[in-house]
């Protein structure tokens, strides 16, 4: 299973009309994709930053699909066409490999918290297993579903967790249950050599669409 993202920043002055936007153009693609796209806005991260995802199990159908909208498909070009002014950069898209399921692979969550980073190519295979084994950990506390992946497009030698919730409260309960447990802290303790320190980022992300 591959999981493709796309992250966009929507300028402060613009942010209402471009969620708007946004929200219209997903809308419109699900209306005629054969894929479910999601879309996503922080509830803890950077101000207007939104997220697009879909999984697929083939991305080379997938990518063809999203061309052929992209020349065939006018009215998602004129709704991209009025969004475009909103966004305060370019889109950043990534591919991810999902390595590992703790837990069951159900209907997408309302909530997720993400955390991704990357290593030097020595320490991947360490960094997954290190992420292999906190996202059982986790999930076997909370009982929330945590995806394993591994990105080598657009974020290379990238390593993320996705865990799903059904609130923000559900969430907020988890991690206080994870970090509560002696074991979190010892998993911490032995993470030295999984990845660049400096490259660490996490959020927790709401569902729109």
């Amino acid at each position: 299973m591959l999981l493709w993202n796309r992250q966009l920043t929507i300028s402060p002055d613009s942010f209402n009309a471009g969620m708007a936007g946004m929200v219209d153009a997903v809308t419109h693609v699900n209306s005629v994709s054969d894929y479910e796209f999601a879309l996503w806005a922080p509830v803890l991260g950077t101000f207007g930053r939104v997220g697009i995802s879909s999984r697929c199990e083939d991305f080379g159908p997938f990518a063809d699909e999203m061309a052929e909208r992209g020349v065939q498909d006018d009215a998602f070009r004129a709704k991209i066409d009025a969004v475009g002014p909103c966004m305060a950069g370019n889109p950043e898209d990534t591919l991810w490999q999902i390595l590992h399921i703790a837990g069951e692979m159900g209907a997408l969550p309302n909530v997720l918290t993400y955390i991704r980073w990357q290593a030097a190519p020595s320490q991947l295979m360490a960094a997954v297993e290190f992420a292999t084994g906190m996202a059982d950990f986790s999930s076997g506390i909370t009982g929330a579903t945590t995806t394993v992946s591994a990105c080598q497009w657009g974020y290379p030698n990238g390593i993320g967790l996705i865990t799903g919730y059904d609130s923000v409260s559900a969430q907020q309960a988890a991690s206080i249950a994870v970090g509560a447990d002696s074991g979190f802290a010892e998993r911490l303790a032995a993470s030295a050599d999984i990845g660049r320190p400096e490259t660490i980022e996490t959020g927790v992300l709401r569902r729109i669409v």
